[in-house]
C-alpha cells in the first residue's frame, strides 16, 4: 500500500527504474574505463544520491521495510568508498573548509544513519558511515544521539563543530531541543511541532524543497526518519503525530 500522499505508485516505479538504470550505466563506465580516474569518486557520490533516492521512493511506494536495506547497504559502500572531504562546507575568498556539511549532504547522512538504526541493521555496516563522519571531523549532537544509541560504546562529543553562519543547528533545533528533553510528553509535544511547523519549512534551500511541482519528475517522497529514529531511540508517544505526512510511520512500534 503506497505510503507517499502526493504521488502514486506508478509514477514512483518510473522513478526508481530509472535511477537504477542511472546506477547501473555509471558502474558500467567505471567498470570499462570511460570514468577518468579523477572523477570516479565524484560519479560514486551520484550513485550514493541515487540509491538513498531510491530507497526514499521505496517507502514512498510501499515497500517492505526490508526491501531498504540491500539499498542502504549499497550506498553505505559507496559513501564509505567517496564521500571524504568532498561534502563539507567551503567558505570565503580564499576558501576556507570548515568541519561540517552543507546541508544536502548533512540531510543524506541524517536519513542514512536513522534508517540505519531503525532498520537495525548490522554493526560493521553502520560503523562506515560512522568512520566517514569522523574521517571528516563532523561533530553534531542529533548525529551523535543515534549513533549512540546504535554503538554502545560512542565516546560523547564535548562540543559542535559548526560556524555561526551555517543553518543546520536552526533547521533541526525543535528535534536537537526534544533530545534533551528529559520529559517524555514535553519532548513528543516539541517532535510534534517540528513536524507540523518546522521539517518543510525549515528545509527551503533543500535541492528537493518543492520537489514535487517539478516538471523533471525528481520527486522520491518526503520523509523525516531522523524524527522517527528520535522516537524509538526515546521511546516517545507518537500517537499525536502518527499521522503527519512527513513521519514515517511503518517504523512505529
Amino acid at each position: 500500500m503506497i505510503r507517499d500522499q502526493i504521488r502514486d505508485d506508478h509514477y514512483f516505479e518510473q522513478y526508481i527504474s530509472r535511477q537504477i538504470e542511472g546506477i547501473n550505466k555509471f558502474l558500467n563506465w567505471i567498470e570499462i574505463g570511460k570514468t577518468p580516474q579523477e572523477r570516479i569518486n565524484i560519479v560514486k557520490q551520484e550513485i550514493a544520491k541515487d540509491y538513498i533516492y531510491i530507497i526514499l521512493a521505496k517507502y514512498s511506494t510501499g515497500y517492505s521495510l526490508e526491501n531498504l536495506l540491500p539499498d542502504w547497504k549499497e550506498g553505505v559502500k559507496v559513501i564509505h568508498e567517496s564521500w571524504d572531504g568532498f561534502w563539507k562546507l567551503k567558505h570565503g575568498n580564499p576558501s576556507i573548509e570548515y568541519d561540517q556539511y552543507i546541508l544536502s549532504a548533512y540531510d543524506e547522512m541524517l536519513w542514512m544513519l536513522s534508517l540505519g538504526y531503525l532498520l537495525n541493521v548490522p554493526d560493521e555496516d553502520f560503523k562506515k558511515l560512522v568512520e566517514v563522519i569522523d574521517r571528516d571531523k563532523v561533530k553534531d549532537k542529533l548525529y551523535e544521539f543515534i549513533i549512540s544509541a546504535k554503538l554502545k560504546d560512542r565516546h560523547p562529543i564535548l562540543e559542535e563543530s559548526y560556524c555561526d553562519f551555517f543553518g543546520v543547528p536552526e533547521t533541526f533545533s525543535k528535534l536537537r531541543e526534544a533530545i534533551q528533553e528529559p520529559d517524555k510528553t514535553k519532548a513528543s509535544k516539541l517532535i510534534y511541532d517540528f513536524l507540523k511547523k518546522d521539517w518543510y519549512k525549515n528545509h527551503r534551500d533543500a535541492g528537493w524543497y518543492d520537489s514535487h511541482k517539478s516538471k523533471h519528475d525528481t520527486y522520491f517522497g518526503y520523509w523525516s526518519f531522523e524524527s522517527a529514529a528520535v522516537v524509538k531511540i526515546m521511546g516517545l508517544d507518537d500517537n499525536s503525530f502518527k499521522d503527519n505526512q512527513y513521519y514515517p510511520k511503518a517504523f512505529s512500534y
